[in-house]
């Protein structure tokens, strides 16, 4: 009598230890009849205790057919393990509704004969609820980050003084609309940068953005570019085509040099831009599509509306927002920023030991008229680095001469005195005289090593080998 009185204390005792677990307690017996459930499992579950204890395992499994759920338990119950089994699941509330939970569970045994199954349960709504808001706020920082990285990039890109500041501070304005934009300005002075970054900047960003130089397209296949073509449209369309327009839907479209489009192809634009649809080189159907665009121009675009040379209803389309980038020589304030950051990616780039630029060939370079504008300045350093040793010098700075300077100086040659003269074959010989000495001398930089030179002059290794042999240089 004493010891069943002891064995009753003692399992009140178990009970009272198991209702103060946070997490569900079941046990079942080999049957698959539930023999005692804690506190926590019913509250959890939305049952009584009255509910779950003495019937069958069918009341809270959460498979559609409960004759299923049992098959499975005696699958499982028959697999002995030596080890607590964990895994995350789910579990059914008594009103139907599912929620995360991790399981875990072992054999109880009597005498390595297994009676029964003890499984520990715990809700992780909430954890997984904090996991969902956690990986959101990751997703929206990294938004964030990803946004302060394209504006420090514009910065970055594009300078940081006055004039240029003016130029950065409309891009961020404007990029989050869906407002076409014309970009102008001189050749060099960063068009592509600015519209690259108006796309990275706006909700398309996760789209394509597709350039096309409108002037290295000829005019007869320029409709075909844009639009696309169908299959037998003309002689060589002998498969169907996708054109840039259909490439760029949901993202942006950049036509740069929009000037050297026809008036045809304009009119064509114009349509699009209207209408929102396009219809592909021999097709008569129209299909719509949602593409910012975004246009650039190194011309004085007005000049050419009043020459009848461009339509001015596509100018007044296309110039929603208009974004003039200042040329290199209206802010010479940025050239030394320029200088320093050229000289450090090309040294970086060819691993070698950062090099300085003395006083005397600064003032060279922002005393110089820069025609070619941060392109041709980029270039500048790049030759500079090759040439010189430590210091660059204003002897290493090979500066592009004016063309007329170049026809009345270098060759001795006045075109204005001239009867006839051959433009074409006078930039050609000028052109290879200019390469000639800048493969010279990169091959000397790099010890006559023709890898690195190549991949210094971003030519590849096919090239080189052939401009050696045609220079004499090997």
């Amino acid at each position: 009598m004493l010891r069943i009185i002891y064995y009753k204390k003692e399992f009140e005792y178990f009970k009272t230890i198991l209702n103060t677990f946070q997490a569900g307690v079941n046990i079942v017996n080999k049957d698959g009849i539930i023999e005692y459930v804690n506190d926590a499992y019913c509250k959890m579950n939305g049952y009584t205790r009255e509910e779950l204890v003495g019937h069958s395992l069918k009341v809270i499994l959460p498979d559609k057919d409960p004759t299923t759920g049992i098959l499975n338990f005696k699958k499982i119950i028959s697999k002995k393990i030596k080890k607590p089994f964990v895994k995350e699941a789910f579990n059914t509330h008594k009103d139907g509704h599912k929620f995360p939970v991790l399981l875990s569970w072992n054999y109880l045994t009597d005498k390595n004969e297994v009676i029964g199954m003890v499984t520990v349960v715990q809700d992780l709504s909430k954890l997984k609820e904090t996991e969902s808001k956690l990986k959101k706020n990751h997703y929206e920082l990294q938004k964030i980050k990803t946004e302060l990285k394209e504006k420090e990039r514009l910065e970055y890109l594009l300078g940081s003084g006055k004039e240029i500041k003016k130029t950065i501070d409309i891009i961020k304005k404007i990029a989050p609309t869906d407002f076409s934009v014309l970009i102008t300005g001189k050749t060099g002075t960063g068009k592509e940068i600015i519209a690259n970054s108006i796309h990275k900047l706006s909700k398309r960003k996760n789209k394509e953005f597709i350039k096309i130089d409108c002037g290295a397209i000829s005019e007869n296949l320029m409709e075909s570019e844009l639009f696309g073509h169908v299959k037998g449209a003309f002689t060589g369309a002998i498969s169907p085509k996708k054109g840039a327009f259909k490439k760029a839907n949901h993202g942006t479209i950049f036509l740069d040099e929009i000037t050297n489009l026809n008036l045809n192809m304009q009119k064509k634009l114009l349509r699009v831009l209207q209408e929102q649809t396009i219809k592909s080189v021999g097709s008569d159907k129209t299909e719509k599509i949602d593409v910012r665009i975004i246009a650039a121009s190194n011309e004085e675009i007005l000049k050419l509306v009043r020459e009848g040379k461009f339509r001015a209803d596509l100018y007044y389309r296309l110039n929603e927002i208009n974004i003039h980038v200042p040329s290199l020589k209206e802010r010479k304030e940025d050239i030394p920023y320029f200088v320093n950051r050229f000289i450090n990616e090309n040294c970086n780039r060819l691993n070698i030991k950062r090099k300085l630029i003395s006083q005397e060939a600064l003032d060279v370079l922002i005393n110089y008229d820069w025609k070619g504008n941060v392109r041709e300045l980029q270039n500048c350093i790049k030759r500079a680095i090759v040439l010189s040793d430590n210091i660059i010098l204003p002897k290493h700075l090979v500066l592009t001469k004016n063309v007329i300077d170049l026809f009345s100086t270098e060759s001795g040659i006045n075109i204005f005195r001239e009867d006839a003269f051959d433009l074409k074959k006078f930039l050609k010989a000028e052109n290879e005289k200019i390469e000639k000495k800048i493969l010279e001398d990169t091959l000397k930089k790099f010890s006559f090593n023709k890898s690195k030179s190549a991949k210094f002059l971003n030519i590849d290794y096919k090239t080189i080998l052939s401009k050696i042999k045609y220079y004499g240089l090997g």
